[in-house]
Order: structure tokens, then C-alpha cells, then sequence
């Protein structure tokens, strides 16, 4: 782990905006991370005299808070994916990403590239601050300033050879780099704009802002100490107490139902006899009145995870980025079911990274899984650990609004 007590770069001054136009937009990835992440800048840009708008790809999403905010949302260019197969797509790098939104296709890639110069020529934004926006990267290329933000996934490095880093084990590429980096080249040539050498600097802009800690940086062996993760937003408060010490073992499981082993994880919830609280995406209501009677309380509306998590001893999640922060940073344990690449790549780093991590296989048999559970909610020494490490992140002060205030001086 980092040092925590090594100094911090000094926090920037609040960079004023001067009434400066900024473009906030995230053009792919679900759920509401984007949108609030994104919500929270434009937020905070506004107060120090910014002048924000969202492109979301999602308008709907948070629409009232927008709105109480006074910030305005359009909906960012809808693009479809170039892949036709065969099999289910898997992307071997990032190039691969950018590959399946558009750069696979340079007729389509020229219109999505047109569709965000639209948006660009409506709003003259003084600089761009993006989420998972490869197509918006490439339009701002040679025009307006672009600074990308999220984590290590959706902002990934560049190697010396110019090419991305592997997502997880080596395979071969669904398209050749090279022919994306080519259809680049064509469109910033046919917009009469410099064409990018390659393609990481399409997405890295003038620098990115990595909103994690290193412990979750998929790709900290990759990344340039300059654009190192920053950790998150603001400083976290101190990580929870224990969990009452007189009350049995609980948890909280944050899982969506249409994956087979969150529906046998609930069931060995209820055969363990194991009670706490969930939200479940998916659920039916005779699902919901089954745990109900098991002893778990299943939420509407999800709650806020640092509360769900104050009286439970382990937070049992898909491994989303932004769950598996919020656990380490309250000190509490995780047992992660990953279901498609990015949790798994999550996961691999947190369990290389975080103690009190843990994993279920896939194809786990319901019966094992019943006789695991008690013991690992039982496990003294992971719970300490898990307070321990979060007490190292939390110690820290550096964090990412600091690193945006950096980049901002740059424009």
C-alpha cells in the first residue's frame, strides 16, 4: 500500500471559471456513477463561476437533481455498436472499446464524430471534462481541451509502443489497432485537424483525473507516475467501528438477479440462516417476501452503502467500482461475484490489493456455499484487516477534485 504518511501535493486554489463554458459527458457505460459523478463536478464548476452543461447518454437519469442544481442536461449522440460477431464480444484492449462504439466503421465514426462537433459548435465549451467518451475524445482532438475522468477502466494508459495495455489475459484483438487508429486519422483529416499519432492520445487528452485509490487501479503497472490515481473526490471520513459485537453476523448484498450465482448466493443466505439487508436489482415481490421471512430486509430504493454497511460485517456486491471503494474506505469485507469483464478486472485488483477481499467461483455448488458463508462472516481476521487497510486509505489527503483543479490550470 501507498505510505500514507508521505506528503500529499499541496491542494490546489478553486480554479475560477470567469463564466467560462464547460462540457460535461459521458457517452457510455449504465447505472447512475456517470450521471452523478458528473452531476457533482458540474455541481462544484458552477459554484467557482463555470458555466456547466451535461451530455449524458442517459438524459433521464438524476433529471430532478439536475434541475435543483440549475445545471442543464442534453442527451449526448446515441451510437451503436459495430460488432456483429461471432460469439459475445470481448474486448482484448481498450482499442477494442473504442473499436465497438464506432472506430470499427469510418463512415459511422466520420457521423458520431459530426454529432458531437454539433454539440461542441452549440455550447464553445473552454474545455471538455469526459466519462467513458471515446467518440467525444476524438472530436475534441486538435479543437478544444479534453480531460478524462473515472477510473482506471474507462481511462486507460498509453504504452510506449503506442498501443493499450491488456484487459486481463492476453488474446487476440477483435480488430487490428492499427485499422481504428486509420479510420482516426481519416476523420481528423477530412475536419482538417493534426492526426493523433495513436490511439491513447485521443483518450487522454491534456491529462486524466483518476478518481480511485491506487489499490484499485486495474492498470497500475502500466500507469505514468504523472497521471497516477488520485483517490477519490474529497476525504473520506474515518472507516466505521465494528459491527455490534452482541448481535449475530449480518450482511448486505447489492446483486442483480438476472445472474444465476447472486440468485444461489440468496438462497445460501437463507440456508445459512444468515440475516441483514439488500437491494436487489430484479427482484419479484414473492423473492422479496421469501428473504423477508429468512430474515433479509430487501430496499425499494437502494440506500446509502456506508449506512447499509454500518451493522453489517460483509458487503456481498458484483464488484462495481464504485461498491468496492466504499467498502474498503469503511473497512469492511467483500465477497465479490463479477459478472461481466470490468467487475472482473476489479476484482483481480482488489483481491491482489485489499485484504479482506474475497471471491466466489462462478460455478460454486449451493451446498458449499451454505457451509462457507458463516465462517467467512465469522472471520476475525479479515474484518481486522479490512478496518486496518481502510484506516491506511483514509489517512490520505490527496484527492481528485485537487488533481481536476491541476488539469483545469492548464486551460
Amino acid at each position: 500500500m501507498t505510505d500514507p504518511a508521505a506528503p500529499a501535493p499541496a491542494a490546489p486554489p478553486e480554479v475560477p471559471g470567469r463564466d467560462r463554458p464547460v462540457l460535461l459527458a459521458w457517452e457510455m457505460g449504465e447505472g447512475l456513477a456517470h450521471a452523478s459523478r458528473l452531476l457533482m463536478i458540474a455541481t462544484r464548476l458552477r459554484a467557482a463561476g463555470w458555466r456547466p452543461v451535461v451530455a449524458a447518454r442517459n438524459p433521464a437519469a438524476l433529471a430532478e437533481r439536475y434541475a435543483a442544481a440549475g445545471v442543464p442536461v442534453v442527451a449526448a449522440p446515441v451510437h451503436q455498436s459495430c460488432y456483429d460477431g461471432p460469439g459475445p464480444f470481448r474486448a482484448a484492449t481498450f482499442a477494442d472499446v473504442m473499436g465497438v462504439c464506432g472506430y470499427a466503421d469510418r463512415d459511422r465514426l466520420a457521423a458520431m464524430v459530426a454529432a458531437w462537433d454539433a454539440v461542441l459548435d452549440a455550447h464553445r465549451p473552454a474545455v471538455v471534462i469526459a466519462d467513458y467518451s471515446p467518440l467525444l475524445s476524438l472530436a475534441c482532438c486538435g479543437r478544444v481541451p479534453l480531460i478524462p475522468v473515472g477510473d482506471g477502466f474507462v481511462v486507460p494508459p498509453g504504452l510506449p509502443d503506442g498501443r493499450f495495455p491488456p484487459l486481463g489475459d492476453e488474446q487476440p484483438p477483435v480488430w487490428p489497432p492499427d485499422r481504428l487508429l486509420d479510420h482516426a486519422r481519416a476523420v481528423q483529416a477530412a475536419r482538417g485537424l493534426a492526426r493523433p499519432e495513436s490511439l491513447p492520445q485521443i483518450m487522454l487528452g491534456i491529462g486524466p483525473v483518476m478518481a480511485v485509490p491506487p489499490e484499485l487501479e486495474i492498470y497500475a503497472d502500466h500507469r505514468p507516475p504523472e497521471d497516477a490515481a488520485a483517490g477519490p473526490w474529497d476525504r473520506p471520513p474515518p472507516p466505521l467501528p465494528p459491527p455490534p459485537a452482541a448481535s449475530p453476523p449480518r450482511v448486505f448484498a447489492y446483486l442483480r438477479l438476472n445472474h444465476g450465482p447472486a440468485r444461489v448466493m440468496l438462497q445460501a443466505l437463507l440456508n445459512a440462516r444468515i440475516g441483514g439487508e439488500a437491494f436487489l436489482h430484479g427482484a419479484t415481490p414473492q423473492q422479496v417476501a421469501a428473504l423477508g421471512r429468512g430474515g433479509i430486509r430487501v430496499h425499494a430504493v437502494a440506500p446509502p452503502l456506508r449506512e447499509a454497511l454500518a451493522p453489517a460485517s460483509l458487503l456481498i456486491h458484483h464488484g462495481g467500482i464504485g461498491s468496492t471503494e466504499d467498502a474498503a474506505l469503511a473497512g469492511r469485507p467483500q465477497l465479490l461475484l463479477p459478472r461481466h469483464l470490468e467487475q472482473k478486472l476489479n476484482t483481480r485488483r482488489a483481491l491482489a490489493a485489499l485484504p479482506g477481499v474475497f471471491s466466489a467461483p462462478a460455478a460454486i455448488a449451493l451446498e458449499a456455499l451454505t457451509q462457507q458463508l458463516p465462517p467467512l462472516l465469522a472471520n476475525a481476521r479479515a474484518q481486522a484487516a479490512a478496518r486496518a487497510a481502510a484506516g491506511q486509505l483514509t489517512a490520505r489527503t490527496g484527492t481528485a477534485w485537487q488533481a481536476l483543479q491541476r488539469r483545469l490550470a492548464m486551460v
